[in-house]
């Protein structure tokens, strides 16, 4: 709770405070609205406030609460969109105290649990996951695009940041955005703590709701275990490894992948710096990426 609740402040300020504050009479007043009761918080909370609960005494559920509306209704409109394919199901959402129901995943093994174990293994669960939700027809609704997170790239100005990655951010934005082929409704954020085991299946869970090209989705995961840093000498081959297996086995183009990742970690970058939040670790991965980058991959 320690880490959500300074999370929150750290993002939202003071909106966060009275939120935190206001959180006991929300989950109540929510616990009445759906009768739920045996309610346990998770203990992986980041930035909202997730618990499990019985749905009339018996139906195992989730209850996810936001200080943020927009997000909960861009979640609800991106589980709606992908209906049980790659994904938990949504049952219900509640706008006016940023709320939604979700189905609770059993046993609720996450992916991340048997990274270091089965490295092939799990890249195959993930990039089964990416395939099922690319699934879904791309959606006629207004959705946010990927060109809008780029937009953080025109942020990075930090001193912790060397110009020439900041230089690279912006060649490569302007080359994928320009060159993007076929694109869907994409999860946003799907690393392995955002893919869960169900009944025997693999779904995804957390979704932001963006549109983007496949290669895009899958630069979101995570390439690095933190205990692997260990032994710096062996990163770049890990990496290479591991990409060249998941631009594989999505039919994808490696170095375009290769290309999001350091993309994706320069945006992170810049919103760990927005939300006073340490960019230190996603930018040791981008120094990683950017000397690849040099060596392989110079957009045409």
């Amino acid at each position: 709770m320690k880490k959500f609740e300074k999370n929150t402040i750290n993002l939202w300020g003071e909106k966060g405070k009275s939120w935190l504050n206001q959180l006991p009479e929300i989950i109540t007043r929510l616990s009445k609205h759906w009768d739920l009761d045996a309610i346990k918080p998770v203990d992986n909370m980041s930035y909202n406030y997730v618990a499990k609960a019985a749905q009339k005494a018996s139906k195992p559920v989730v209850l996810k609460i936001s200080c943020d509306g927009q997000l909960i209704e861009d979640e609800y409109h991106a589980l709606k969109h992908f209906n049980g394919q790659g994904s938990i199901k949504v049952f219900d959402i509640q706008n006016d105290l940023h709320a939604l129901l979700l189905e609770q995943a059993i046993p609720g093994t996450l992916l991340k649990e048997h990274y270091s174990e089965n490295i092939a293994g799990t890249i195959k669960i993930y990039t089964d996951v990416v395939k099922a939700l690319a699934s879904q027809a791309r959606p006629s609704g207004q959705y946010t695009s990927v060109k809008k997170w780029c937009e953080a790239i025109d942020s990075l100005h930090d001193s912790r940041i060397k110009p020439d990655y900041i230089f690279k951010a912006k060649m490569l934005r302007d080359f994928l955005l320009s060159s993007a082929e076929k694109e869907y409704l994409c999860h946003g954020d799907l690393h392995l703590e955002n893919i869960i085991c169900h009944e025997n299946k693999w779904l995804s869970i957390d979704p932001k709701g963006v549109v983007g090209e496949i290669a895009f989705e899958a630069a979101a995961f995570d390439l690095i275990d933190k205990r692997e840093w260990l032994d710096p000498e062996s990163i770049q081959d890990k990496i290479l490894h591991r990409t060249h297996l998941i631009a594989s086995q999505l039919n994808i183009n490696h170095d375009r992948l290769l290309a999001w990742i350091y993309l994706r970690a320069m945006i992170s970058a810049q919103w760990f710096i927005e939300d006073n939040g340490n960019p230190d670790k996603v930018l040791k991965l981008v120094s990683v990426l950017y000397s690849l980058l040099i060596n392989q991959y110079q957009p045409i």
